[in-house]
């Protein structure tokens, strides 16, 4: 950091504490309130400009430790020339379109190495990431199921036989004691409910929780039409019983419908066709 002109406002701004102007050539103006050593800023202090703020610790003009702050930008933790480089940092952004980029562990260089960076639209939106030793990893979105064992009550594996009705195949599922045979539909989002078989779910007193997220989707007519989505728990097919399984609901479709994103909560999927049977695993 260079200074084009310096003033000592107030107290010792060579070897104590004080307050410093800083003038800077295209005429922007930045205040220091702080520590100070050998004439640089050095030690605790806020250092505050009409963009940006810094506070912490300084060594040498430039924070090392501390918090930096903007309109767009929120950052915590140490810092190697102005960029975040330690453990146990975080920083927040703020884009043009209000999405927010919230990354938090150990960065290298102003990039996440090791940890988890969460990324939310203003829709309602969002999707955890994790990262670890400079790799994605894996990510999760609200809108989309994905494998925890933790969400899985029951048996290592179980076996679900299948419905065959008319040439169509439907899986047998239990929620809140409401028996449902579902739509077996490969090009389906994942679990989706009729209005029929919504009303029952919420008649039944069914655990859901709506995200106030919607999507257009595609129904056996090939219509577009627009779908909710909604977490829900309770979900019993076979011997286990899912939670947090995101579902979506579409007051135009007459049949529920099941498609490959539902068996994605599980840790492997078997499907045995001449048996008819699903084999799940937890």
């Amino acid at each position: 950091m260079t200074f084009s002109q310096t003033t000592c406002i107030e107290g010792d701004c060579q070897e104590g504490t004080g307050k410093m102007l800083i003038v800077y050539d295209d005429g922007s103006r930045c205040d220091y309130e702080g520590a100070f050593r050998y004439g640089y800023i050095n030690g605790k202090g806020i250092f505050t400009c009409n963009e940006y703020t810094e506070s912490g610790i300084f060594k040498n003009n430039k924070l090392i430790e501390g918090e930096y702050n903007s309109s767009g930008l929120y950052q915590r933790g140490t810092f190697v020339n102005r960029v975040l480089h330690g453990e146990q940092c975080v920083e927040l952004k703020i884009l043009e379109d209000e999405t927010t980029i919230e990354s938090k562990g150990r960065m290298v260089n102003g990039a996440l190495f090791s940890g988890i960076a969460i990324i939310k639209v203003n829709d309602g939106r969002y999707e955890e990431c994790i990262y670890e030793e400079g790799e994605l990893i894996n990510c999760k979105k609200n809108t989309e199921n994905s494998y925890n064992r933790e969400d899985i009550d029951g048996p290592e594996m179980t076996i679900v036989d299948v419905v065959y009705i008319d040439n169509q195949t439907f899986v047998p599922l239990s929620i809140n004691n409401i028996e449902l045979n579902i739509l077996w539909d490969t090009g389906a989002f994942g679990l989706v409910f009729s209005r029929a078989d919504y009303q029952k779910l919420l008649e039944g007193g069914a655990q859901l929780h709506n995200l106030d997220l919607s999507i257009e989707t595609v129904g056996v007519l090939n219509i577009p039409t627009e779908s909710y989505y909604f977490i829900l728990d309770g979900v019993k097919i076979g011997e286990m019983t899912l939670k947090n399984v995101v579902c979506l609901y579409n007051p135009a479709f007459e049949t529920s419908l099941l498609g490959f994103d539902f068996f994605h909560n599980f840790n492997d999927v078997h499907w045995k066709m001449k048996l008819g049977a699903i084999s799940l695993y937890k």
